[in-house]
């Protein structure tokens, strides 16, 4: 199967109206912007001024973790929904998906993949971007959790770079994650995209352009994690 987007760019403008579909009849407001990528098989998802007034009224009333389980409990409808679309569309069955939220940004990202092909295509970096993006991220890896003990950087398109850590989890998440505290979880995955988001100087520098925005992905059952550097 060709995996470029330029190959399936109908359906993926298709499938990113069809998304937005989905999140308004789900949530009473869909977003302003909604971008559907294919790549190694993922579907990743960028969408942008998606909070709905009754986000707004949590959020106000500093209810954050609320917001999080709300909207987190209707994707879980939308997801079931959208992943039957686009393997009528695509021919990918998908059935893994990880979600990140920047309420204070109005931003956020959606990744979509099979749970049995989790390589990723090969994509051509630069090397001196590449080391320079591991130090900076192993530098502020050490200061705030586990270091990785291996990372791989690809290129998504001319906006999205994502960073694939493995060995990040340590052993009392992994203990959270099955034990249902996800509150906690999320909380802590907060304070460390922060972190990397207070450097974003830094990263400005390493990519030489600004990072406009960045998402913090976790897989507790493989021992790995995700960064994802939106560009401006």
């Amino acid at each position: 199967m060709k995996n470029t987007n330029s190959y399936y760019q109908e359906d993926l403008l298709l499938l990113s109206s069809t998304l937005s579909k989905i999140l308004k009849r789900r949530f009473g407001k869909g977003p302003e912007m909604c971008y559907v990528t294919l790549h190694s098989n993922r579907l990743i998802v960028f969408i942008r001024k998606y909070i709905t007034p009754s986000e707004e009224v949590l959020l106000k009333k500093d209810y954050i973790n609320l917001a999080y389980k709300f909207r987190s409990a209707v994707m879980e409808e939308v997801v079931d929904e959208f992943t039957k679309e686009v393997e009528k569309s695509l021919g990918i069955r998908l059935d893994s998906y990880f979600e990140d939220w920047n309420f204070s940004r109005n931003t956020g990202m959606m990744i979509f993949e099979n749970s049995l092909s989790k390589d990723w295509a090969a994509t051509a970096i630069q090397p001196a971007l590449k080391e320079k993006l591991f130090e900076g991220l192993n530098l502020i890896s050490y200061e705030i959790y586990k270091a990785p003990t291996s990372m791989e950087v690809i290129k998504i398109n001319q906006n999205i770079y994502a960073v694939e850590s493995r060995g990040t989890i340590l052993k009392m998440e992994k203990i959270l994650y099955k034990k249902g505290y996800l509150e906690i979880l999320q909380e802590h995955s907060n304070d460390i995209k922060n972190a990397y988001f207070q450097q974003k100087e830094k990263f400005d520098s390493i990519f030489e352009t600004k990072v406009e925005d960045l998402f913090l992905f976790w897989d507790y059952k493989d021992n790995r994690s995700y960064i994802f550097f939106y560009l401006h």
